[in-house]
């Protein structure tokens, strides 16, 4: 049963949530950027390390795969420990195996810390995220979700930006040092600076202090879990594709310079946040389920981009109307939609695992199958192309089957 919360005075302090949202949308961005400065050097790993596509790419799945473990770590540690431990443990965890993937000399040593990298990761979404939906009040958490998934795309422009600036100069096993700094920054404000969720204290006052992990399975709540795996599933098939191999698809097919590739991703990440800020705003009016499905149908129209990235005017267009719709508008509300399928007391459990679930199978599997049958269906771009517009029309679907959740009290 859903109860109303209302805030405690410190949480009801504006800066409380303003400092929130700033601080942990920073660490969600960084740590974005650092996932994903990996995939501008998969040709790099290709050749360093002699390696076939499919098995450089492997090393971003296997990350992914981390992930999960890290959701489920850090979520039991969020809800046992609180918002603020877990969330600056993971921050500086995430931040040392990211320093660390510069060191990597061979490729095996590479897999294994990425696979560290992915686990603190994976715990720093468990923490931050219930965190913040925790301390926005609700009318607002669905722009709340916007502004910070659109962290995401911010962390993949700040790649581009690195990958831009000093690839030529230093290498990339250079780049992994610079990208490890900003998070590190990120974390001591956060250690210094935000409060713990008072929702989360709230119920930790009320409720049993254990782990109560089977809180996600009893009351009713066991569709709520399978429900909300199956959206990050689906979410995560929609963008991983394009995230995993759009760099690569522009290097390898199309043969373009370092700055137009750089340019491209820049453009398909603006595109993402101006579709995650204004997701998260439409979400608030509309709802979640209307906003998904809106951005489901023209992520599918828009998906035709990678068979004609030939074309400057058309890949362009195309390259921002497809991160509009699928990094932005479908994305925008998966942070307070999955919040709301939870209860505090495994919010950041429930959230995160299921969260991870859908990185692990939609994030690092899908990519694997796209690689696989690229050259049974004409090529990495008609891969792409059908992965995306299937996965678009199966978010329509999903989206149907649960309730409308916008304004509702956090139960």
């Amino acid at each position: 049963m859903s109860t109303a919360y209302a805030p405690s005075p410190d949480a009801a302090k504006p800066k409380a949530p303003l400092r929130a949202l700033i601080s942990i949308a920073l660490a969600w961005a960084f740590d974005a950027m650092d996932f994903s400065l990996l995939t501008f050097v998969i040709l790099d790993i290709m050749k360093d390390y002699h390696v076939a596509l499919t098995l450089a790419a492997s090393v971003s799945s296997a990350t992914t795969f981390a992930r999960l473990g890290g959701g489920f770590l850090g979520g039991l540690l969020s809800d046992a420990k609180g918002r603020k431990f877990s969330l600056v443990f993971s921050i500086f965890w995430f931040s040392v195996f990211e320093c660390l993937t510069g060191f990597s000399l061979g490729f095996t040593l590479l897999m294994i810390v990425r696979i560290l990298y992915g686990l603190g990761m994976g715990s720093m979404y468990a923490s931050g995220t219930p965190m913040l939906m925790e301390m926005i009040p609700p009318r607002w958490r669905g722009f709340a979700s916007g502004l910070l998934q659109s962290g995401f795309s911010f962390g993949y422009i700040f790649a581009a930006i690195i990958y831009r600036l000093w690839y030529s100069h230093l290498g990339w096993h250079a780049l992994f040092f610079i990208a490890c700094i900003p998070a590190v920054i990120v974390g001591i404000f956060i250690a210094m600076a935000l409060p713990e969720s008072d929702r989360w204290r709230e119920a930790r006052t009320n409720e049993q202090r254990g782990i109560p992990v089977g809180e996600l399975f009893v009351r009713g709540r066991a569709w709520n879990t399978v429900h909300a795996a199956i959206v990050a599933i689906i979410a995560f098939s929609v963008t991983y594709p394009i995230n995993t191999f759009y760099a690569t698809l522009l290097k390898q097919t199309g043969h373009f310079s370092p700055a137009v590739v750089a340019n491209t991703i820049i453009i398909l990440n603006v595109a993402g946040i101006l579709g995650n800020i204004l997701g998260g705003l439409v979400s608030d009016w509309i709802g979640r389920k209307w906003t998904l499905i809106l951005s489901a149908i023209g992520t599918a129209i828009t998906s035709v981009v990678f068979l004609h990235i030939q074309s400057a005017g058309y890949r362009d267009v195309f390259t921002f109307l497809i991160g509009f719709f699928s990094i932005g508008g479908v994305w925008s509300v998966i942070p307070t939609y999955l919040a709301e399928h939870f209860p505090t007391a495994v919010r950041s459990t429930g959230q995160g695992t299921t969260y991870h679930i859908g990185a692990a199978l939609g994030g690092a599997v899908v990519p694997l199958i796209v690689s696989s049958i690229a050259p049974s269906v004409g090529g990495l771009a008609h891969a792409m192309t059908y992965s995306v517009a299937i996965a678009s029309i199966l978010v329509i679907g999903v989206a149907l089957l649960w309730r409308e959740s916008k304004g509702e009290a956090l139960e």
